[in-house]
C-alpha cells in the first residue's frame, strides 16, 4: 500500500458534482467572482453545454494558497487552473456574473461544488476550444483504455 499523494484526476468543471468529496481533481475554471471575507473563488466554464451540469459554479476555498496568488489571478473574466480536494456540494444556487466566453449574466447555476484549493495558477493565455477539444479526446481514449 502506498502513502504518497493521492493522484490527481483532470477533469472539466461541469464534472465536479460527480466527484467524490476528498477526491483531488484539476480542472479549468473561469472567475465570476471573489469574496475577499472568505477567500473564495467562484469559477465556471460552460462546457459542455449540453451537459446537466453545464452551469456548475466551483466555490474554490483559496486561503491556504493565499499568499502564492497574484491579484490578476482573482479578477473576473481570468481564466485559471485549480488543483484541490472537492467538499461537497452546497444547496444553494450561484449567481453567474461572468460575460466572457458564454457565461451569460444575471443566470442562476444549478449547482455549487465546494474545493480546497492545494495550487491555483494562471491559465494565461489559454484557448479554451483547445483546451476542451484536448480534454475529450483525453477522456474518450481514458474510456476505451477501460
Amino acid at each position: 500500500m502506498s502513502s504518497g499523494p493521492l493522484p490527481t484526476r483532470l477533469i472539466f468543471l461541469s464534472d465536479l458534482p460527480t466527484c467524490s468529496r476528498d477526491e483531488k481533481v484539476r480542472f479549468l475554471g473561469c472567475v465570476s467572482n471573489y469574496n475577499v471575507s472568505t477567500a473564495t473563488l467562484s469559477l465556471q466554464h460552460v462546457y459542455p453545454a449540453s451537459s446537466p451540469n453545464a452551469h456548475v459554479t466551483a466555490a474554490v476555498d483559496v486561503n491556504i494558497v493565499l499568499e502564492s496568488l497574484k491579484h490578476t489571478d482573482m479578477q473576473v473574466g481570468e481564466w485559471v487552473n485549480v488543483m484541490g480536494y472537492v467538499q461537497g456540494i452546497e444547496g444553494q444556487k450561484a449567481e453567474r456574473r461572468g460575460v466572457k466566453y458564454g457565461l451569460g449574466k444575471g443566470v442562476s447555476g444549478d449547482k455549487v461544488v465546494k474545493v480546497q484549493a492545494v495550487m491555483l495558477w494562471s491559465a494565461g493565455g489559454v484557448k479554451v476550444w483547445e483546451y476542451e477539444k484536448a480534454l475529450e479526446m483525453r477522456k474518450q481514449v481514458q474510456v476505451t483504455e477501460e
